[in-house]
């Protein structure tokens, strides 16, 4: 039982091991994917995080109304 467990967690540290290597030796496809992905969506998040700009007035009165 001992030998089937050891076998197992030796599987387990190899594979481990083998997955950190290939994300190491591929970090900037990965990044540049990850960027890529990013680029996309932040146009729609800027976009509904800005409030509504609220509407000038076509006309305006004097800046002090007791001034005549």
């Amino acid at each position: 039982m001992m030998k089937i467990i050891t076998w197992i967690n030796f599987a387990a540290f190899i594979l481990g091991v083998a997955g950190l290597g290939s994300a190491f030796l591929f970090r900037s496809k990965i990044f540049d994917t990850v960027l890529d992905g990013v680029k996309k969506e932040l146009p729609a998040l800027v976009q509904g995080a800005m409030p509504e700009m609220p509407k000038i007035p076509q006309t305006t009165g004097p800046v002090n109304p007791f001034a005549r």
